[in-house]
């Protein structure tokens, strides 16, 4: 067997537990429990998954689910907050708030964890200063 990389990432704000064995753009879909969301590529192969709730899993019995591929989405991807806090150079606390506020373009919320769809589009405030969220390296004229 050769040597794989796994990267786990449990989020204690959101109680998520997300588990990736290939770190590449893709979206969530949902699983038999509603509870788990398999992450997908851009060809319909599983790269992982995340649990939502997770520290309700407290139980004797293991969590059992399936990761079948699919066919991808309409050229649609999701990211995760994490992926979308480094994506614009902001906190993931920021990301949910703009999220919660209805501020990030076609964000929806499955189970605990918000649903980023790409290219990631966030709305204007009305108040104070202009917003220099993914704004690194942009010089203007």
């Amino acid at each position: 067997m050769a040597n794989e990389t796994v990267s786990v990432w449990y989020d204690e704000d959101g109680d998520m537990l997300e588990v990736l064995w290939a770190f590449r753009e893709g979206y969530f879909s949902s699983t038999d429990d509603e509870r788990v969301l398999k992450r997908l590529n851009d060809d319909g192969e599983v790269i992982g998954f995340l649990i939502h709730d997770f520290s309700t899993l407290k139980q004797p019995s293991p969590v059992e689910f399936e990761l079948t591929s699919e066919a991808p989405a309409d050229d649609v991807a999701n990211l995760t907050v994490r992926q979308a806090s480094i994506r614009l150079g902001v906190s993931e606390r920021r990301i949910r708030k703009l999220a919660r506020d209805g501020r990030v373009r076609g964000a929806t919320k499955s189970g605990g964890e918000w649903l980023i769809p790409t290219p990631v589009e966030v709305i204007p405030g009305r108040r104070g200063p202009a917003g220099v969220a993914g704004r690194v390296g942009v010089t203007e004229d």
